[in-house]
């Protein structure tokens, strides 16, 4: 993964129109995924600690309306600064090891969260206190994010297990992202350069 100091994830729904109350995602189903929309120039490695700032545009079964703002009539307008929904997370890396082939890293365990919001244009990237209502809490595993170039590109997977979370409401509709994962889930991830796309699975129990 192309850790810049704020990284930004895309999430891709599959299906349309289903509820997150319905019943949890299978073991192993798809249940997310994303692409990136870079912010900064990235943070010079090995040292890029910092902070992981996505966007989801893919979440269970609701469709793109569902997950972003745009105009009454016409199509959503997909993107960071529309998005209902943002994953957090701060973290920390540790070069692992190197060789003429491959560079890996080890992404430290931390803490991360998905912030809810119906009016993304009142976000202040700058200001924490703004991104949104926290709906779904993490803990974030260590994964290992193994690279070709010295850290630029590469693969990374993780698991992000749900350690608590609250209902909210969209488009009068009640949802919990406990009724999607309520084990949480695994990513995997390509990196090229600031740009990263990956799927995220459920976790059984």
């Amino acid at each position: 993964m192309k850790f810049a100091t704020f990284a930004l994830l895309g999430i891709l729904l599959l299906g349309s129109h289903a509820s997150l109350n319905a019943q949890p995602a299978g073991t192993s189903q798809v249940v997310l995924a994303y692409v990136n929309e870079p912010t900064s120039p990235p943070t010079p490695l090995p040292d890029f600690d910092g902070l992981c700032l996505i966007y989801y545009t893919m979440v269970g079964g609701l469709d793109l309306k569902s997950l972003f703002a745009g105009p009454l009539f016409g199509p959503p307008v997909v993107d960071r600064a529309h998005a209902y929904f943002i994953w957090v997370s701060d973290y920390k890396a540790q070069q692992m090891s190197s060789n003429k082939e491959f560079t890996s890293f080890m992404i430290l365990e931390g803490a991360a969260t998905i912030y809810f919001t119906d009016r993304p244009d009142l976000r202040d990237w700058t200001d924490r206190s703004t991104w949104g209502e926290p709906v779904a809490t993490f803990v974030r595993k260590a994964g290992m994010f193994q690279s070709r170039d010295g850290g630029i590109s590469g693969t990374f997977a993780n698991t992000a297990q749900l350690v608590s979370s609250q209902p909210f409401r969209l488009n009068g509709t009640t949802f919990d992202f406990k009724d999607l994962i309520p084990q949480g889930m695994t990513c995997f991830e390509t990196i090229v350069g600031d740009y990263e796309a990956g799927s995220c699975i459920a976790i059984g129990k």
